[in-house]
């Protein structure tokens, strides 16, 4: 495991001990972080980007965002903080405009390419406008029109390329890892029963409901009222079902701390048997790695995917 720091004279600093190192990816995160400590004789100039390399493959390209040097007795203790190379998309607003019949290729083209980014998005479009707004980021404008026309979220790679992260189609194992522990989280403090909206300024009341059946068996009873006029109107087909599923995604999850590195893809699919319970069916979310002097372990954090038995109804 190898850091690789470039100053901003370009000098390159090869670091492959550390006191500690913190590497986190989440699903539907724009960046990547990475943090670490470590130890020089002579003090370094100040750090431009970084770049994480993990059994000789690159799982982080990022910027600096912070760095701090400390002189004690045992030399200069360096410190820095990184976002992956996506913070460029975040920390730059798009111009806001709006689009005719846009495509996610062509605000890729037009948001992103331009900064040295690349596309593997499928087709994805709308036969309707889309306005970009001020104070949208350049990220938020793409990963937006994606989410609320698929559902799904968006992923940067080390590499500087846009591709849709989907749910893997098959099941590992989670027990294949030594499991150094394992807590269940049950939060019944966010999801939905239900959400009763209107769609135009012509209805008076908000008759129309997408009802989430489950919630009768779990006693669960809490409203939202949504008005989809105040949203502009391509939005407005998957806003209120995207709404209601979102409330339950941090319904029911596990968080693994395992030995060592885990080269798990965001998305995988794990089952998870222990003395008293099985767990089946659970998305890994979040990885955070961590290294220290006392060892690497890997925390997994996974949420339960969960059939919410949507209907939608009208008074």
């Amino acid at each position: 495991m190898v850091i690789e720091l470039t100053t901003v004279d370009g000098e390159k600093i090869a670091v492959d001990k550390f006191t500690e190192l913190c590497f986190t990816q989440t699903a539907g995160v724009a960046c990547d972080s990475l943090w670490a400590r470590f130890v020089l004789d002579n003090n370094i100039d100040e750090i431009h980007s970084a770049e994480l390399y993990i059994n000789y493959k690159l799982m982080f390209s990022g910027l600096c965002d912070c760095q701090k040097s400390t002189y004690n007795s045992n030399g200069f203790e360096i410190y820095f903080y990184a976002r992956s190379t996506a913070c460029i998309l975040v920390d730059n607003e798009a111009e806001p405009y709006t689009y005719q019949h846009p495509s996610a290729k062509q605000l890729c083209f037009s948001l992103a390419e331009g900064m040295g980014f690349s596309n593997s998005l499928p087709d994805i479009s709308s036969t309707n406008q889309y306005e970009i707004t001020k104070g949208t980021s350049r990220y938020g404008a793409i990963s937006q029109f994606v989410l609320l026309l698929t559902g799904k979220h968006i992923n940067i790679t080390p590499k500087n390329n846009i591709q849709l992260i989907s749910e893997s189609s098959e099941t590992k194992n989670l027990n294949d890892y030594d499991i150094l522990s394992l807590t269940e989280t049950i939060n019944r403090s966010e999801p939905l029963s239900q959400i009763q909206f209107k769609q135009n300024s012509t209805q008076e009341k908000y008759n129309l409901h997408t009802k989430s059946m489950l919630c009768d068996s779990l006693g669960i009873n809490r409203t939202k009222f949504i008005n989809l006029n105040s949203l502009p109107r391509w939005q407005r087909d998957n806003t209120v079902l995207l709404r209601l599923k979102s409330s339950y995604e941090d319904y029911r999850t596990l968080e693994a701390t395992v030995h060592g590195y885990a080269d798990e893809a965001l998305l995988q699919r794990f089952n998870c048997i222990t003395n008293h319970k099985s767990y089946n069916n659970y998305i890994l979310i979040e990885r955070k790695f961590t290294c220290t002097e006392k060892g690497t372990v890997t925390k997994l954090t996974l949420k339960k995917q969960i059939d919410i038995k949507e209907i939608t109804y009208v008074d």
